[in-house]
């Protein structure tokens, strides 16, 4: 079983910028990356990154990861489907192999929300999508939909026309797209081909598999029905709960971990947390803003591991012994330790 000083579990930019600062203090590091990019490489072209005029958000993810690994820094593609620590000491299963580290940083990121319509699962790829940047391309030529009303949604009606879609329509729930840049909204007047319909949501699906039409309601009107070859779904995504659960830290009422923005810690020791997963920087997620996060929280884990670097030599202890459950810990009184080898970093 291979120890690390840190395991990073995410693939997005806040992962690459932790796994970069993390090796800068020579730590050793393994990035378990499950999809590579998380929404950062679904996003399209990207120009609002510091220094970057613009650049596709797959290319700047494979850049960030290009330099971390560079360093040194270890990868493994797959889920963490398994955490467990004890006093400051933690095993991460991938797959049917176990990883283990003295701290964890979780930048698992968000997931796309979904409507909530009937059949949305039954046609999840074959007429319902979540990425115009992964799917758009099939719809060359036809009738294109998006939903939403923010940021994302009008860029992906955008880029469904740059990519060749016939007609694209955008469905927005709200009486303006006040949400959406500024500049994204002057873009998207430029398009003769895109169809904006204000205070309209989505009520059913039509045909297929594939899709053959959406009927909608625009507020104070009767249900109508569009033929559309294709839905694109972007109306925001929930934060990935399932490890935070697992380790027990604190989140908030949406359940975004609960972190200190200074320091990136969690309510659980030798755990931190950035990017989206969190509520450091409020409801502003940001590329920018989850790779300071990153930074932040590997320098944080830094320091961490320089209180504790005696502690927790994992790759001497049997696993059996040390995963003791909390309970198990409590009923013996909080007392045992693992007996290490001092540690410099």
């Amino acid at each position: 079983m291979k120890f690390f000083d840190t395991i990073i579990i995410g693939g997005g930019a806040a992962a690459w910028a932790a796994a970069l600062y993390a090796k800068r203090y020579n730590l050793s590091v393994l990035v378990v990356e499950g999809e590579l990019g998380g929404e950062t490489a679904l996003a399209g072209a990207i120009e609002n990154y510091p220094g970057i005029l613009s650049i596709d958000g797959f290319e700047l993810i494979q850049r960030m990861k290009n330099q971390a690994v560079g360093l040194g820094a270890e990868t493994l593609s797959g889920k963490a489907e398994l955490v467990k620590n004890f006093a400051h000491c933690f095993e991460v299963r991938v797959g049917r192999e176990n990883y283990q580290s003295q701290s964890v940083i979780l930048a698992t990121g968000m997931e796309h929300r979904k409507l909530g319509l009937g059949r949305e699962s039954e046609l999840k790829g074959r007429g319902v999508h979540y990425c115009a940047t992964c799917d758009g391309p099939l719809f060359k030529g036809k009738r294109a939909g998006v939903v939403g009303g923010g940021d994302s949604a009008v860029k992906w009606a955008s880029q469904l026309s740059d990519m060749g879609a016939a007609a694209v329509t955008l469905f927005v729930r709200e009486p303006n797209l006040n949400r959406a840049e500024p500049i994204n909204r002057e873009r998207l007047k430029k398009y003769s081909n895109i169809n904006v319909l204000l205070e309209t949501v989505l009520t059913a699906f039509v045909g297929g598999p594939p899709l053959k039409a959406v009927r909608y309601k625009v507020k104070k009107g009767k249900e109508r029905e569009l033929a559309l070859d294709g839905v694109f779904v972007a109306i925001g995504a929930v934060p990935r709960s399932e490890l935070p659960a697992q380790l027990g830290v604190k989140l908030d009422k949406q359940g975004q971990i609960d972190v200190d923005p200074r320091t990136m810690k969690t309510s659980v020791d030798g755990v931190f947390a950035c990017g989206d997963v969190t509520n450091a920087s409020g409801s502003f997620k940001q590329i920018v803003t989850s790779a300071a996060q990153g930074a932040i929280a590997a320098t944080s884990a830094y320091l961490d591991l320089s209180t504790h670097h005696d502690f927790c030599a994992l790759h001497a202890v049997p696993v059996a012994g040390l995963l003791e459950t909390g309970a198990q810990h409590q009923k013996n009184g909080g007392r045992r330790r693992v007996k290490t080898k001092s540690r410099r970093h």
